[in-house]
C-alpha cells in the first residue's frame, strides 16, 4: 500500500469518513506491519495532527502512558482537531497494531461470546392502526383512499411522498419507534430528514398542513435536517418544551438521565420555548431545559451527533459510556464495584464493530476489564480477578 493511500485512509478514519471496505483495508494493512513500522506509524499519526497548542508535560505524559505500552516520548504538542479524536485514534490504532500479541485470555473470552452491533430496524405504527416492521428494505406502503405513498429504501430509510392536507382533511399521525440496537432514517414529505437513534420514538403527521409542521419526539434521541419554510415553521415538541426551527440542523436528546432535554445546534438557528423561557441558540451551543429551567453552553457539536455518523465518541464516565454501549448492542451491564462507574472514558470507536472490539479498545486504558456472559457485560477493575 502506498504512503499516500495510508495517509488518506488514516485521515478518513480520524474524521469518521471511512466506509466499511476502507476500514477493513486499513486494519488489514496495520496488522501486516513490522514492529519498527508500527512504532513509526504511530509517531507519524501524532505528529501529523499536532497544533500550536501545548499541553503541560506531566499531563501529556499521563495521556501517552495510557496509550503506549513502551512509554516512548512523542512531541508534546496537541492536536488541531478535537483532542479526544486523536487520543482515541491513537488508542484504537495502537490496539489494532498490537492486537495479535496483546490479546489476553480475557480478550479471547470476549471474542468467543461476541455480539453483533445494532442495525437499521424500526416499527411504524400508522394512524389507521396498521403496524409495519422495517429493516428489510424495498417495500412500498400505500394507504387506501389517499394519495399517500410510503417507500422503504434499501439504505434503511423511510420516505413519505410530497403532499399536504387540505383545509378540510383531518391530520393523521404515524409513530416510528426504534428498539434497542436499532436506528432508522425518516424522510418526511416536506423534504425534512430525521435520523432516529436506538430506543427512540417520534410521532409525526403523514401529511403536513399549509401553515405549520409539528412533530413530537416521544423519547430517545433524533437528529434533524429541516427543510426550512418561513410560511410554515417546523417545531419539535418534547415533554420539556418546544424546539422551533429557524433554518437548521440540530440534535435533540431526551435521554439525559436527569429529566432534562438537550438540544444541540450544528447549523442555522433554533429557538427553545419552555413554559417560562424563550431562548435562541447559535451553532456549537447546547440548550438544556426541563420546563422550569433553561441553560445554554458551548459544546463540541460533532461529538453530540457521532452516533448518526456511526461512532461512539466518549468523553464521560464509564457508566455513561456503558449505557450507550448497552443500548446499541442490547446488553445488560453489571459492575463488580460501584466505583468503576465514575472512571473517566475518552474514546472514539466505530459503532459498526462487534462488541468485542469496542470493549477491547476500552481495556487499553488499563482501568477496566470485561467479561461477556450471554447478553450481560460484566465490568471489573483492570487488576481485579474476572473469574467471578
Amino acid at each position: 500500500m502506498s504512503e499516500d493511500r495510508i495517509r488518506l485512509l488514516l485521515s478518513k478514519y480520524i474524521h469518521r469518513q471511512c466506509n466499511p471496505q476502507e476500514e477493513a483495508e486499513l486494519f488489514s494493512f496495520l496488522r501486516e506491519l513490522s514492529d519498527e513500522q508500527k512504532d513509526d506509524l504511530l509517531a507519524n499519526i501524532w505528529n501529523d495532527f499536532e497544533s500550536k497548542q501545548e499541553l503541560p508535560e506531566e499531563e501529556a505524559e499521563q495521556i501517552l502512558d495510557a496509550i503506549l505500552t513502551r512509554r516512548r516520548r512523542f512531541p508534546l504538542k496537541y492536536i488541531s482537531i478535537a483532542a479526544s479524536v486523536l487520543i482515541v485514534l491513537s488508542t484504537g490504532a495502537y490496539f489494532l497494531l498490537h492486537s495479535n500479541r496483546q490479546l489476553s485470555a480475557d480478550h479471547n473470552k470476549i471474542a468467543l461470546t461476541d455480539i453483533r452491533p445494532g442495525e437499521n430496524k424500526a416499527e411504524l405504527s400508522m394512524g389507521n392502526g396498521k403496524r409495519i416492521l422495517l429493516g428489510t428494505g424495498l417495500q412500498k406502503i400505500t394507504v387506501p383512499n389517499t394519495d399517500l405513498v410510503i417507500q422503504e429504501n434499501a439504505n434503511g430509510s423511510l420516505t413519505y411522498n410530497k403532499s399536504t392536507i387540505t383545509d378540510t382533511e383531518p391530520i393523521t399521525y404515524d409513530t416510528l419507534r426504534t428498539p434497542r440496537g436499532g436506528v432508522y432514517q425518516l424522510n418526511l414529505g416536506d423534504g425534512t430528514k430525521i435520523w432516529l437513534n436506538t430506543a427512540s420514538a417520534i410521532r409525526f403527521p403523514e401529511k403536513f398542513g399549509h401553515r405549520n409542521r409539528d412533530v413530537e419526539l416521544l423519547y430517545g434521541e433524533a437528529y434533524f435536517e429541516v427543510q426550512h419554510r418561513t410560511d410554515a415553521p417546523f417545531t419539535v415538541k418534547t415533554t420539556a418544551g418546544v424546539i422551533r426551527d429557524l433554518g437548521t440542523h440540530f440534535n435533540v436528546n431526551t435521554g439525559t438521565g436527569d429529566g432534562q432535554v438537550a438540544a444541540t445546534l450544528l447549523e442555522g438557528a433554533i429557538q427553545i420555548e419552555t413554559n417560562k423561557n424563550i431562548k435562541r441558540i447559535k451553532p456549537g451551543q447546547q440548550a438544556l431545559f426541563n420546563g422550569g429551567k433553561l441553560s445554554v453552553h458551548e459544546v463540541d457539536a460533532e461529538e453530540m451527533i457521532a452516533w448518526k455518523d456511526g461512532y461512539f465518541m466518549f468523553d464521560e464516565t464509564m457508566e455513561s459510556a456503558m449505557q450507550k454501549i448497552s443500548l446499541w448492542y442490547d446488553v445488560k451491564v453489571e459492575y463488580q464495584d460501584a466505583g468503576i462507574k465514575g472512571i473517566p472514558v475518552l474514546a472514539t470507536i466505530t459503532r459498526s464493530s462487534n462488541i468485542s472490539n469496542v470493549l477491547s479498545i476500552l481495556e487499553m486504558t488499563k482501568k477496566v476489564r470485561f467479561n461477556i456472559d450471554g447478553r450481560t457485560v460484566k465490568v471489573f477493575y483492570f487488576n481485579q480477578n474476572t473469574a467471578k
